[in-house]
């Protein structure tokens, strides 16, 4: 009896032994699965917190390099037939945002250079596809009750090209920027746009004294289009330029100065950028909204009466369609206007 329980005893102690390694098992597998368990919290809220935002502000990044790239280059080509001493003007344009390594990949811009009225005008001068038709007209008239009077009226139509910057932002609101007839608008979702960069219209009332000044930018070149990464340079290249004024234009008999009025004719995307900029533009100098009238046009509706603000259904339509506005300015004194050429090619550089 007495030489067996030392057996037992030991025989218990290893078992208990065993039992020691087990839970020392138990724990490191329970400690394992805690922190991989912390790990793919961490890794999860890093990817649906972190991430998006890191996105957002590299996406934003990509649009205000753009609007400083797109404002660059409007600004160039004012310089080039402004001054006539610039023949070739080049901006690079960032097209795509940077990346979150191995988990966002870079969002890319798409540059299109677009024709923008291939259908052209109708015998009286009016677009034959209206909700495709980039244009721009001035006209100088004879005031209401001036006959009789020396009469040498001006009437210029510029059918022109388009550049349109599509950014299909996924964790920033998408933005799409438009540079037509000498402005710079910048549209969004729901209707909402607003001019970047105005085009230099200028309306100026003073006492006994109303002038409007304006541009014709004509934009030539083939269609083409560029979607990437990195940069690609965008040149212009001023072909020709010119200065039309109303001196000399509307006298009387006696050879003295007369009124005239004053009409721009628009076609455009970004219908409601370009109408907040030009009733304000108007109403500012006028401080009234007698002496001026403004009418939009497209996509089967005519305002044809007043300064009725388009709904925000054909600001979105008008992304995608082009619409006609008209500024007609009675009494005008003095007007003058840039007339200008300039081709668009994107170079064959880039990075």
């Amino acid at each position: 009896m007495g030489e067996r329980t030392p057996a037992r005893s030991r025989s218990g102690f290893r078992r208990r032994r065993r039992l020691r390694r087990d839970r020392r098992g138990v724990v490191a597998v329970v400690g394992t699965l805690l922190a991989l368990l912390v790990f793919f919290a961490l890794f999860g809220i890093f990817l649906t917190q972190y991430v998006p935002l890191w996105m957002e502000e590299n996406e934003n990044q990509l649009s205000n390099q753009m609007q400083v790239s797109l404002s660059t280059l409007k600004s160039g080509i004012d310089d080039q037939y402004i001054f006539g001493d610039i023949p070739t003007y080049s901006v690079p344009f960032t097209v795509s945002s940077q990346s979150v390594p191995l988990l966002a990949q870079p969002t890319e811009a798409t540059l299109s250079y677009l024709t923008g009225c291939p259908a052209g005008f109708s015998s009286t001068g009016v677009p034959k596809n209206i909700t495709a038709c980039d244009f721009e007209r001035v006209v100088y008239t004879t005031a209401a009750g001036a006959t009789g009077s020396q009469d040498h009226t001006y009437n210029q139509t510029m059918p022109t090209n388009y550049l349109e910057v599509a950014l299909p932002n996924r964790y920033f609101t998408p933005v799409t920027y438009f540079f037509e007839n000498d402005g710079l608008a910048g549209t969004q979702s729901q209707g909402r746009e607003w001019m970047v960069v105005p085009p230099p219209l200028n309306v100026t009332r003073t006492t006994g004294n109303l002038s409007v000044q304006s541009s014709l930018l004509d934009l030539l070149g083939n269609e083409s289009s560029f979607t990437g990464q990195g940069t690609k340079d965008l040149s212009s290249h001023l072909s020709s330029h010119a200065n039309v004024s109303s001196v000399g234009r509307f006298l009387t008999a006696g050879g003295a100065a007369r009124t005239f009025n004053v009409t721009e004719v628009y076609g455009v995307h970004a219908l409601c950028a370009w109408y907040n900029f030009l009733y304000n533009e108007t109403d500012r100098a006028f401080g009234s909204t007698t002496g001026w009238s403004l009418t939009w046009t497209g996509s089967g509706v005519t305002v044809s009466q007043g300064k009725t603000y388009p709904t925000l259904t054909y600001c979105e339509l008008s992304v995608s369609e082009s619409f006609d506005l008209t500024l007609t300015i009675s009494n005008v004194n003095y007007a003058t206007a840039f007339v200008a050429q300039s081709q668009l090619n994107f170079n064959a550089g880039g990075l």
